[in-house]
C-alpha cells in the first residue's frame, strides 16, 4: 500500500505516480508472471466489465468492442454519438445491454481472440469474449439481441444492421 504525505510530497512525485496508474493496460493483471503476458489480452484476468452498450464497454478499464457484431444504439434519438434511429432501436438497444450484461454476470469471462484496435477517437481493442467457455457475440446472436456485422481489420463488409425494421 502507497500511502502519501501531502506536506511532504512534491508535485512532480505526484504527477508520476498519477500518470502510473493512468496506463489502463498496466492495471490489467495477466494471469500469468510473465510482462509479456501482461499486454497479450487473451491472457488478462477479468475482474470487472462493464457494457455501455450490447456490443462495446470497458474490461478492467480499458476500452473493448466485440469484433463483427452489432448492438442497436442505446443513445437517444438522432443524437450525433451514440444515438439511435429510431425509438424501436433505442427499446432493442436497452434489451440488448440487459441480455448482455445478464449473460456475462458472476461468469468467468475471457478474451479468446484480439483484432487490434478500431479508429475511434478513443481507439476501443477488438476482441471475441466468452463467459464460461461460451461465445457472448454468438450467444446474442442466437437469441436476436446482436447481428452479425462483418469487418476486414476497421473496414465494413456491408452495412451497417437496420435494427429500426
Amino acid at each position: 500500500m502507497i500511502v502519501l504525505k501531502w506536506k511532504h510530497t512534491g508535485a512532480a512525485l505526484l504527477l508520476g505516480f498519477l500518470s502510473a496508474c493512468a496506463d489502463p493496460i498496466s492495471s490489467i493483471e495477466p494471469v500469468g508472471e510473465t510482462s509479456a503476458a501482461a499486454n497479450d489480452p487473451t491472457s488478462w484476468q477479468i475482474t470487472e466489465i462493464y457494457w455501455s452498450d450490447a456490443d462495446s464497454g470497458r474490461i478492467n478499464g480499458e476500452r473493448f468492442r466485440l469484433s463483427d457484431i452489432d448492438a442497436p444504439e442505446t443513445g437517444g434519438v438522432g443524437a450525433a454519438i451514440g444515438g439511435a434511429k429510431c425509438e424501436k432501436e433505442r427499446e432493442r438497444g436497452f434489451d440488448a445491454k440487459a441480455f448482455v450484461v445478464e449473460f456475462t454476470r458472476n461468469k468467468e469471462l475471457r478474451i479468446s481472440h484480439t483484432y487490434g484496435y478500431d479508429k475511434m477517437p478513443e481507439p476501443r481493442l477488438l476482441i471475441d469474449l466468452s463467459a464460461n467457455s461460451e461465445d457472448v457475440a454468438r450467444s446474442g446472436i442466437e437469441v436476436g439481441f446482436l447481428r452479425p456485422w462483418p469487418h476486414d481489420g476497421t473496414k465494413a463488409l456491408a452495412p451497417k444492421p437496420d435494427w429500426c425494421e
